[in-house]
């Protein structure tokens, strides 16, 4: 019988995280055998990811939110060398972006029968390193610039929930000045300035739980999507914002939008940033170096390798 690690916040969602993890275990039983992890604080699921990589097992499941999968998924990708086994995603946040981009909701059922049929689909990541030397894996998203700011204030915040959070901390943000740095970019060997308030680059097509700031983002395509906003009013950028809400918003060139395999970027001010929704840089630590390198299909996931 398959062996699969699932690992949760059991407090997480008040609680109902772990009621899932026990309903995931009583579908798959007699199918897959599934053993839950359960952690205590804040980036512990990267360790317990990393470890049960090491022990050997058929597959590492993420039961929760963005934040999981990408401590999930950070932990499998620290592994070097083969053997690396495929991750599992069990939706159960708010935002649920990667999943979104996999075609996987919340539907128990079908994802226990992703799980026990074994069915994998390889997806790209980038490894997202600073001039200081601190490193992350994005499978989804890194925002900075406004993007990082807005995701700093959102975790400050304790109300609305979901997407109204969100939004809450753009409008918070965008009532403070922001911000106007000066780029130099160099894009799969080609150099270039810009003058930026929005930098989000992104392998899936969302971010945020409803923003669609790269909608021709594919997870598989060995290229990550970039979109650069330059500065503006604060009306003009929460209009671009709230167009992103939209899939098939119309493009009118204001911003700049490409796809690359290597991308560094040297900002003249502080980046504030996020990797997969999670805080990463923030602008008093004074990082303004970054180099990103795709991965092509470095990670096996648990999916249908037919969904967009």
């Amino acid at each position: 019988m398959r062996r699969l690690i699932a690992i949760l916040n059991p407090q997480a969602d008040r609680g109902r995280t772990a009621l899932l993890a026990d309903s995931l275990q009583q579908t798959l039983a007699g199918r897959v055998e599934l053993q839950l992890l359960k952690t205590t604080r804040r980036g512990e699921a990267v360790e317990l990811a990393a470890r049960a990589a090491r022990d050997g097992c058929d597959g590492v499941v993420a039961i929760g939110g963005d934040g999981t999968v990408h401590e999930v998924a950070n932990g499998l990708l620290a592994m070097s060398g083969g053997g690396r086994p495929p991750l599992g995603i069990i939706p159960a946040g708010s935002g649920n972006d990667f999943a979104f981009a996999l075609g996987i909701d919340k539907n128990l059922e079908c994802n226990a029968k992703l799980l026990a049929n074994g069915d994998v689909r390889a997806v790209d990541a980038a490894l997202v390193e600073t001039n200081s030397g601190r490193r992350r894996y994005s499978i989804n998203n890194l925002g900075a610039l406004l993007e990082g700011q807005i995701n700093l204030a959102s975790h400050e915040l304790q109300w609305p929930r979901g997407s109204g959070l969100y939004l809450r901390a753009v409008l918070q943000t965008l009532l403070r000045r922001p911000p106007r740095a000066q780029l130099q970019l160099t894009i799969d060997g080609v150099e270039m300035t810009r003058e930026s308030a929005i930098l989000s680059i992104s392998n899936g097509c969302r971010s945020g739980g409803r923003f669609y700031l790269t909608p021709c983002a594919r997870v598989d395509d060995g290229r990550f999507d970039y979109l650069i906003a330059p500065p503006a009013s604060r009306l003009r950028l929460l209009w671009e914002i709230l167009k992103s809400l939209r899939r098939d918003r119309a493009q009118d060139g204001w911003i700049e939008q490409g796809e690359f395999a290597a991308m560094r970027i040297r900002s003249d001010l502080p980046i504030a940033a996020h990797v997969d929704g999670e805080p990463w840089l923030r602008p008093e630590e004074d990082e303004r170096e970054l180099n990103l390198t795709v991965l092509p299909g470095v990670l096996q996931v648990f999916a249908d390798a037919h969904a967009d």
